[in-house]
C-alpha cells in the first residue's frame, strides 16, 4: 500500500514531522486516498471544514465562494510516500497514518489545477464538496459561530426568496 500526502511545497527529498495546530507532537500525515491529499494542496486551509463521510473525504465551504477562493489557480505537488513508516492511529475525533519519523517520498505527482482534479473526482465519486449553504448539520453545530449560524440562516432564506 502507499500512502498520499498533499502540499504547495515542492522538491521535498524528505517530508519531516510538523505540528497541525490540533496535536501535542509534530507528524508527518498521510492517506491512502489520493483524492484526500489534494485537499490539503493549499496554502489557505482556514476557508473549509474537512472530514471523512461515510468513508468518503469532504470539503465544506464555510462562506459563499470558499471553494474557489481556496483552490482556484493553485498548483502543487502529491508525494507518494511508503506505508511502513506510517501507522493508523486515533487522534482525537479522527483516524489518521502518521509518522513521528521523517519520510522520503517513493514519487511524486505534480497536481497542475488543484481545484479541476477535486472536482474530477467530485464527478467520479472519490470526494463529496459541500457548498455553502447546503452543509451537513454537523458542522453547524461543531464549527460555526452564533453569528455564522445567523449569517448563513439569512443567506440561505434570502436566496430561496430571489429564485
Amino acid at each position: 500500500m502507499e500512502l498520499y500526502h498533499g502540499t504547495t511545497v515542492l522538491n521535498l527529498k524528505q517530508i519531516t514531522p510538523h505540528y497541525d495546530g490540533h496535536e501535542k507532537r509534530p507528524y508527518v500525515f498521510a492517506t491512502p486516498n489520493f483524492a484526500s491529499a489534494l485537499r490539503y494542496i493549499t496554502p489557505e486551509k482556514g476557508n473549509l471544514y474537512f472530514g471523512i463521510e461515510n468513508n468518503t473525504a469532504i470539503i465544506v465551504e464555510k462562506f459563499p465562494g470558499a471553494f474557489e477562493q481556496t483552490y482556484q489557480n493553485i498548483s502543487g505537488i502529491i508525494y507518494v510516500l511508503p506505508a511502513q513508516h506510517f501507522q493508523l492511529t486515533q487522534l482525537g475525533n479522527r483516524t489518521e497514518y502518521i509518522s513521528s519519523q521523517p519520510v522520503t517520498p517513493i514519487r511524486t505527482i505534480p497536481i497542475i489545477n488543484v481545484m479541476e482534479k477535486l472536482c474530477d473526482a467530485q464527478s467520479r465519486g472519490y470526494i463529496k464538496i459541500y457548498r455553502y449553504p447546503n452543509i451537513p448539520e454537523n458542522y453547524i453545530l461543531y464549527n460555526e459561530s452564533l453569528i455564522q449560524k445567523i449569517r448563513r440562516f439569512i443567506y440561505k432564506k434570502f436566496n430561496q426568496i430571489t429564485k
